[in-house]
C-alpha cells in the first residue's frame, strides 16, 4: 500500500480544462446532494436532450394525425399561347373536301385562366387508425424515456458528488497529517540540535514531509477536477464557483439511518416499462401493416372558374365557367409485387425481437438486484471494519509519536506507524465511497427515486 491510496483520482475528458476561463469572483452557491440534482434534471444535457425527443415525438404524433383531417387546396393557373396548338382534321368534317385531304383547325383562345378549390378527406383507412395508435405508443416511449434520462442523471450526480467529497476529505486528511509531521520534524530537529537524535532520524522525517506535500499538491489537483466534472454534468459553467454542503459524514450518516428494505417491484421499474411499451409499439407496427391489404375509401370535392379569352382581359369583365363535382375513391390492394407481404414479415420479427429483449431486460434486471444488494451489503462490512480499523491506526500512531519523542522508538518505528496510518485513512475515504456507490447503484436497481 502507498500513501496515493488517499486520493480518489477521477477521469476526466481533457476538453474541461479548455472551459475554466469563466469569472471565478462570482459568489458560490450551497449545494447539497438533493440540489445538486435536483438542478441537473432541469439543466443536465442529457436531460434537455431527451425532453426535446419528447417533443419531436409529441409533433410527430399530431403530424400523423393531421392525415385523417381534411385537405383543402386553392389552386390557379393562368396560360398564355404565344403559338396555338394546330390540329388536323379531315377536309370533309366541316365542309366540302375528299377524304384524302386535310384541314388545318386551331381550337382554343390565345388566353385560359383558371381558379378553383379542392378538398379530400379520408373516409375509410384501417392502416391509418392502427397507425395512429402506434404513434401513440411512440410518444409515450419518448416519455418513459425522460423519466428514465432523470433517474440515471440522479445516479451519476451523486456518483459524482461522493467523489469530489471524497477528494476534499483527503485533502483535509493530509493537510491534518502534514501539520502533525511538521510538528513531530520541528521537535526532532530541536532535539537532534540537543544532542538527543540522530540526524538520521530527522532525515526520515524530512523525508515523509515531503512525500506528504507532494501528495498534498495531487491530491489538491485532482479534488479540483472532480469538482469541475460534477459541475460539468450538472449543467454548469465549470469556472462557475460551487460549494458541496453535504460532506462524507452527513452522506455516510444518511445511508446507515437508511439500510433498504425495499421489495423489488419489476413492473414499477422504468425499464422494465420500456420493455413492454416497446413491445405493444412493435405489435401496433405489425398491425398497422397488416392492415395495408385492407381497401381504403376517400372523398373529393372540387369547384373551379375557367376564362377563355383572345384579349388580355381576365379580370376586366367577360364570363367565367364554373365547374363543381365531387365524388368517392376505393382503392383495393390486389397485388403489391409481394413487397408489402415482407413489410408485414419484417413487422413481425421486430415484434419477436421486441419479446425477447423485454425478457432480457427481465432477467437482467433481477440479477442487477440481486447482485446491487449483494454488494452493499459487502460495502457496509467493509465500511465498518475499516472504521475500526481506522481508531485501532490511530492509537498505534500516537503512542509510536509519543515512544518516538521520547527516545523509546526509532524513526524507521514512526515512518511505518505514519504510513500504516496514512494508508488505513486512505482504505477508509475508499470504503466510505464504495459504500455510497454502492447504495446509489441499489437505489438505481430498486428504481427508487
Amino acid at each position: 500500500m502507498t500513501l496515493l491510496k488517499c486520493i480518489v483520482f477521477v477521469v476526466v475528458p481533457a476538453f474541461l480544462s479548455l472551459h475554466s476561463n469563466q469569472a471565478l469572483s462570482q459568489t458560490a452557491s450551497a449545494y447539497t446532494l438533493k440540489q445538486a440534482q435536483d438542478y441537473a434534471i432541469k439543466n443536465s444535457y442529457q436531460v434537455k436532450t431527451s425532453i426535446l425527443d419528447k417533443e419531436i415525438a409529441r409533433h410527430t404524433v399530431r403530424a400523423y394525425k393531421s392525415i385523417g383531417l381534411p385537405f383543402v387546396a386553392a389552386t390557379g393557373n393562368f396560360q398564355n399561347f404565344i403559338d396555338r396548338p394546330t390540329s388536323i382534321i379531315p377536309a370533309g368534317v366541316f365542309g366540302p373536301g375528299t377524304s384524302d385531304e386535310f384541314t388545318e383547325v386551331q381550337f382554343g383562345t390565345k388566353y385560359n385562366s383558371s381558379v378553383g378549390l379542392s378538398a379530400n378527406q379520408m373516409i375509410l383507412d384501417v392502416s391509418y387508425f392502427n397507425g395512429l395508435k402506434a404513434a401513440k405508443a411512440y410518444a409515450n416511449l419518448s416519455l418513459q424515456a425522460v423519466t428514465k434520462t432523470e433517474l440515471e442523471i440522479k445516479i451519476i450526480i451523486a456518483q459524482s458528488y461522493f467523489s469530489a467529497q471524497a477528494a476534499a476529505e483527503s485533502i483535509a486528511i493530509f493537510e491534518a497529517n502534514k501539520k502533525n509531521i511538521d510538528k513531530t520534524l520541528s521537535d526532532a530537529k530541536a532535539m537532534y540540535v540537543a544532542g538527543f537524535m540522530e540526524e538520521m532520524d530527522v532525515e526520515q522525517l524530512q523525508l515523509l514531509a515531503s512525500s506528504l506535500d507532494i501528495m498534498l499538491s495531487n491530491a489538491r489537483n485532482q479534488a479540483d477536477i472532480s469538482l469541475k466534472l460534477l459541475k460539468f454534468q450538472m449543467g454548469l459553467g465549470i469556472g462557475v464557483p460551487i460549494e458541496l454542503t453535504d460532506n462524507l459524514s452527513i452522506l455516510v450518516n444518511a445511508v446507515e439511518a437508511n439500510i433498504p428494505a425495499t421489495e423489488f417491484s419489476l413492473q414499477n421499474h422504468i425499464d422494465y416499462q420500456l420493455a413492454e411499451t416497446n413491445v405493444m409499439l412493435m405489435a401496433l407496427n405489425t398491425k398497422a401493416e397488416k392492415s395495408k391489404y385492407y381497401p381504403k375509401l376517400s372523398g373529393f370535392f372540387n369547384y373551379s372558374q375557367d376564362a377563355f379569352r383572345n384579349d388580355f382581359d381576365l379580370f376586366s369583365g367577360g364570363k367565367w365557367y364554373p365547374t363543381s363535382l365531387w365524388g368517392i375513391n376505393l382503392s383495393f390492394p390486389l397485388f403489391t409485387g409481394f413487397g408489402q407481404h415482407s413489410i408485414v414479415q419484417q413487422a413481425k420479427l421486430e415484434h419477436q425481437k421486441a419479446e425477447i429483449q423485454k425478457e432480457q431486460v427481465t432477467q437482467s434486471l433481477t440479477l442487477q438486484e440481486q447482485s446491487a444488494r449483494a454488494v452493499y451489503s459487502t460495502a457496509l462490512d467493509s465500511y465498518q471494519n475499516q472504521k475500526k480499523s481506522l481508531a485501532l491506526a490511530k492509537t498505534i500512531q500516537q503512542k509510536t509519536t509519543s515512544k518516538f519523542k521520547e527516545g523509546l522508538a526509532s524513526s524507521m518505528e514512526l515512518t511505518q506507524a505514519e504510513n500504516q496510518y496514512f494508508n488505513v485513512q486512505g482504505d477508509y475515504i475508499q470504503s466510505i465511497l464504495k459504500l455510497l456507490n454502492a447504495k446509489a447503484t441499489l437505489d438505481k436497481a430498486l428504481n427508487k427515486t
